[in-house]
């Protein structure tokens, strides 16, 4: 079950908590994992400031967009991998329609 099945919306703060208290697998990569300090880092870059002190679904849905954008101007395949495996694991903790 993903962070906005059942919420609408998620304090910064509550976002970091459920990161960090997360497992961690990264789905279709044969059991990789992010370990605390990959999490808590992701968390900063990815939601960075502009995003406020509230994140909703439609905000956690465009910073996947601007991973996957990023993802079409990286310019080798290990970044581009590195990229996808992000995504991958946003969406599966986002939940539905991620």
């Amino acid at each position: 079950m993903g962070i906005f099945d059942k919420r609408k919306s998620i304090s910064r703060r509550e976002l970091k908590s459920t990161f960090s208290k997360h497992h961690g697998r990264i789905p279709q990569t044969g059991g990789k994992k992010y370990y605390q300090r990959e999490r808590d880092k992701i968390t900063k870059e990815v939601f960075s400031q502009k995003y406020g002190s509230q994140i909703d679904k439609h905000e956690y849905k465009r910073a996947v967009r601007d991973l996957e954008s990023g993802k079409k101007v990286a310019k080798s395949s290990e970044e581009k991998t590195k990229i996808d495996e992000k995504i991958r694991y946003l969406k599966d903790l986002g939940g539905r329609g991620i």
